[in-house]
């Protein structure tokens, strides 16, 4: 992002003072009022609120302000003592989009100013879930206004739609949701209630889903898969600057917190330690993965800079799958009826490792490391992650030794060929640390955290800057 020159050395006088200051190439009699935010950087205006007061930010020209331009239209504006308020109608008109204003001084040098035109700026659990509602809100620019606490909706929706592959009923996030250094907390996401299973073993299973009793209502979610806060963020979808903090989601297989499948762009979020993803199954296959952030990152996504703080990712020992397919098939007499044409519609899934058959030689994932599908930030990368790390953490895979949850795991054709031969994928500069490690300055030397959203100090986890985009308040 193009940055200005700030005022810094604006005194809390002058802005209190601002609303009440004349001259100086005044044009259209703009100017801040009471109350209004005045932006350092870059302008945030919900084009949503046909109430909202003419944005104002910070800038330095000695000869006052001649013009300025939003694409094409030439638009109205005030300048006085440092400060250019643009026209609240002009903003409106243009619509929802990341726009650059240019501005000509009056010596006829021009700069230019960012303006993020948002659908909707965001303040309650409502209006978040609400992007998820249709095709069209998911195509929306959104801001975070301010914390926003999801403990008033039981079972938050995941955004976006994904039936199957292909389907024409499918449909992303491809719009942006910039957090602001914001929180989304206390969501609870789970596609199915049964602590239980009914077929005699006493496991955890998808059986309300099959019975009708669904923790999610849109046909998309059922089943479990690709399950996150975003079910799907779509390939020119971006979500930045977010905290999440004590998000729960839970999914069949292929489960994050951010996002169950992120085919898109994630920058600069931070996944608090009390947070928790759970997945259920992921059916022997190196595919179906959960990690705190993703459980894939498809090949045209991305994500950099994420923090990880959580160890709470985990797979259930014993899995009972509940589906009329499996009805009539044989099994090995533990994991299903062994009796030809039987009518058992229950599969036991068991969260052990797999082995080459034959042996008793464990199968590793595609980067040869011990997985049994849990990792501690992304599920399986198609795609490129960067500058990201993850808590270290340990778990135990049923009747097997303590394993460490590896960061993720790429594409190795050689290694998975029954999901294309090619070598695709890439985790840079990614890695994984102790508690401690990851209170310590000294562990972040080598990444690209900005110390404009990010507070890092010694003995602290790090945080995101809350108002990432500055402002001062007009007295």
């Amino acid at each position: 992002m193009k940055r200005l020159t700030l005022l810094k050395t604006i005194s809390i006088l002058f802005v209190t003072s601002l609303a009440s200051c004349g001259g100086g190439n005044q044009s259209g009699g703009l100017a801040p009022k009471s109350g209004d935010k005045i932006y350092y950087e870059r302008i945030l205006f919900d084009t949503s609120d046909e109430t909202a007061s003419n944005p104002s930010i910070y800038l330095e020209a000695k000869d006052g302000v001649k013009e300025v331009k939003v694409g094409r239209e030439i638009i109205k504006f005030g300048y006085s003592g440092g400060v250019l308020t643009l026209d609240a109608a002009a903003l409106r008109k243009a619509g929802p989009k990341e726009l650059t204003a240019s501005v000509t001084m009056g010596n006829g040098k021009k700069t230019s100013i960012d303006i993020f035109n948002a659908t909707k700026f965001i303040k309650t659990a409502e209006d978040f879930q609400a992007i998820g509602s249709s095709k069209k809100a998911c195509e929306g620019y959104y801001v975070l206004a301010n914390d926003i606490d999801c403990s008033s909706i039981p079972n938050f929706e995941p955004i976006g739609q994904y039936f199957s592959e292909e389907d024409p009923e499918n449909f992303y996030f491809h719009g942006i949701l910039d957090g602001d250094g914001y929180a989304i907390k206390n969501v609870t996401c789970t596609y199915s209630h049964s602590p239980t299973g009914i077929s005699g073993g006493g496991y955890a299973s998808n059986y309300d889903v099959y019975s009708g009793s669904f923790g999610f209502s849109s046909d998309a979610h059922k089943a479990g898969d690709n399950i996150g806060i975003f079910q799907v963020i779509g390939s020119s979808g971006l979500v930045r600057n977010v905290t999440f903090d004590n998000c729960n989601v839970h999914g069949r297989t292929i489960v994050g917190i951010i996002a169950g499948n992120n085919m898109g762009h994630v920058y600069d979020c931070l996944i608090k330690e009390n947070c928790q993803v759970k997945m259920d199954t992921h059916f022997y296959d190196d595919d179906c993965n959960t990690g705190a952030a993703f459980g894939i990152v498809a090949g045209s996504g991305e994500a950099k800079n994420l923090i990880s703080l959580t160890t709470r990712v985990s797979m259930l020992d014993i899995y009972e799958d509940y589906d009329d397919v499996y009805k009539g098939k044989t099994g090995n007499g533990w994991d299903h009826s062994a009796t030809e044409g039987n009518t058992d519609p229950w599969w036991r899934f068991a969260s052990a490792t797999k082995e080459i058959p034959g042996t008793s030689t464990k199968i590793t994932d595609n980067n040869n490391q011990k997985s049994n599908g849990i990792y501690s930030v992304v599920g399986k990368c198609w795609g490129q992650v960067q500058d990201s790390v993850g808590a270290a953490f340990n778990f135990t895979p049923i009747n097997e030794t303590p394993i460490s949850a590896a960061f993720g795991h790429t594409h190795q054709g050689i290694n998975k060929p029954t999901s294309g031969d090619s070598d695709l994928g890439s985790l840079t500069n990614c890695a994984v640390y102790s508690a401690s490690a990851l209170k310590q300055v000294s562990t972040y030397s080598t990444y690209n955290f900005s110390s404009e959203v990010w507070n890092i100090q010694e003995g602290s986890f790090p945080a995101l800057k809350e108002n990432i985009n500055r402002f001062d308040i007009a007295k």
